[in-house]
């Protein structure tokens, strides 16, 4: 199973996303930016990351699984 792409896609619109959000937070001040931040954008941010540190360790975990399974000629 590969992860790499999926990985990529989600990294990169993470990354598109925190450009506009921080563009879009240099005008946008007032108290409904706040709570946006707080209920939409930082759950949405912190859900990526995880996201994508578990899919490192599933690349990882699955990276080893196929060292150990393969066949060996040996």
């Amino acid at each position: 199973m590969r992860f790499g792409s999926s990985r990529s896609q989600l990294y990169d619109a993470q990354k598109v996303a925190q450009a506009q959000w921080d563009e879009v937070t240099q005008w946008w001040q007032d108290s409904t930016r706040h709570e946006h931040e707080e209920k939409v954008w930082q759950p949405f941010d912190e859900g990526a990351t995880k996201t994508l540190r578990a899919i490192d360790q599933l690349t990882s975990l699955f990276h080893e699984v196929r060292v150990q399974c393969e066949f060996n000629n040996e």
